[in-house]
């Protein structure tokens, strides 16, 4: 099941002690700032969490779903996560539990 904005909002105001309003603004903050340094081809790298960056991919046939037609798929860029092996690890112990 997914976890919307506003319900990660509310953790991590619960599990911070903080408000709802203060959690929304960090994490607005955080996208802000993420989306900034994208913009500007920089890599964001976060220790116990991972590496953000944008790739470019390379134009390709694809197809459309609904028809099965043959389309062309334009270069474009995409953000890429790479997480770090802290993650990884706090993630599996986690699942454990």
């Amino acid at each position: 099941m997914a976890v919307l904005k506003k319900e990660f909002i509310d953790r991590m105001a619960e599990n911070g002690g903080i408000t709802k309003k203060a959690a929304k603004q960090g994490l607005n903050l955080f996208f802000e700032t993420l989306m900034e340094c994208m913009a500007e081809g920089e890599k964001v790298m976060l220790s116990g969490l991972g590496r953000f960056e944008m790739k470019r991919t390379k134009e390709r046939i694809g197809k459309v779903p609904l028809s099965g037609a043959e389309c062309i798929v334009p270069e474009h860029r995409r953000m890429k996560f790479h997480a770090s092996e802290t993650l990884t690890d706090k993630i599996e112990e986690l699942q454990k539990d």
